[in-house]
């Protein structure tokens, strides 16, 4: 299968480092269709730990496997396991190594298959589907905030100034088990999946996604123009944007 794809992710004008990582088939293993963005968090260099290890581990798992995908629950299984492993690897390495104490990462990944995203979910990285240049968050975000506008104490207007805002309930790592979220969307021809740290999400209103596609032709411009837009307005944290648009005439299996 051939998608078009860019990604880009930049350290952001506040940080020191940058704790982000990210996949695309362009980096090692090459495997098609498989994306991924995580937000490394802990003390030290742990949080760049925890973000590597997670892609590291995941894509190795991948490729091991990819040869007994033929549905839609194979891809299922196939994410659950590679996160699952993932989760116990960074998690021992955090209890043997004393500067990676209390790490972990959030993790957003896809992979497309037969005409459809398949979207493995944990923290506050988002996934959306961008169509007809309309942007539509396909993940819900594990954070403080989230929580608060769910059961009424906040409402959207709070949520851009709370000052827990960056708060999350849930991470890759940070346990010995982990709640993995599972999305399944159908694609239509000319969809692009838009996967982001939120460093992006802070400084950028995803809702006008329509205008920058339109003023950028190339999806790799297009994730420098989004971040460029983060960076202008703030840039506080790490930032990071990988973008596929998918094409159905391309679709081999």
């Amino acid at each position: 299968m051939v998608l078009e794809f860019g990604a880009y992710s930049h350290r952001g004008k506040v940080r020191k480092r940058n704790e982000d990582s990210y996949y695309t088939p362009s980096c090692k293993y090459n495997i098609d269709g498989l994306f991924m963005v995580a937000d490394g968090m802990g003390g030290h260099n742990a949080g760049d730990v925890a973000s590597k290890m997670v892609v590291k581990e995941i894509t190795s798992y991948f490729k091991q496997h990819t040869d007994t995908i033929n549905t839609s629950e194979d891809v299922k299984r196939l994410m659950f396991e590679s996160i699952t492993r993932a989760n116990k690897i960074i998690y021992d390495y955090s209890l043997i190594d004393d500067k990676c104490s209390g790490m972990g990462t959030t993790l957003t990944m896809a992979y497309l298959f037969n005409g459809k995203v398949y979207i493995g979910h944990i923290g506050d990285s988002r996934g959306y589907i961008v169509r007809d240049n309309v942007a539509y968050q396909i993940t819900r975000d594990h954070s403080l905030v989230q929580e608060l506008l769910d059961n009424g104490s906040i409402t959207m207007a709070d949520v851009d100034h709370h000052p827990q805002r960056n708060v999350i309930t849930r991470a890759l790592g940070t346990d010995e088990e982990v709640k993995i979220d599972y999305y399944e969307e159908e694609l239509k021809d000319g969809d692009i999946i838009l996967l982001c740290t939120d460093g992006l999400i802070n400084h950028v209103d995803i809702e006008d996604v329509g205008n920058f596609i339109a003023a950028n032709n190339n999806l790799e411009d297009l994730a420098k123009a989004l971040i460029r837009e983060a960076l202008e307005g703030g840039g506080i944290d790490n930032i990071t944007v990988v973008i596929v648009q998918y094409d159905n005439v391309t679709e081999e299996r």
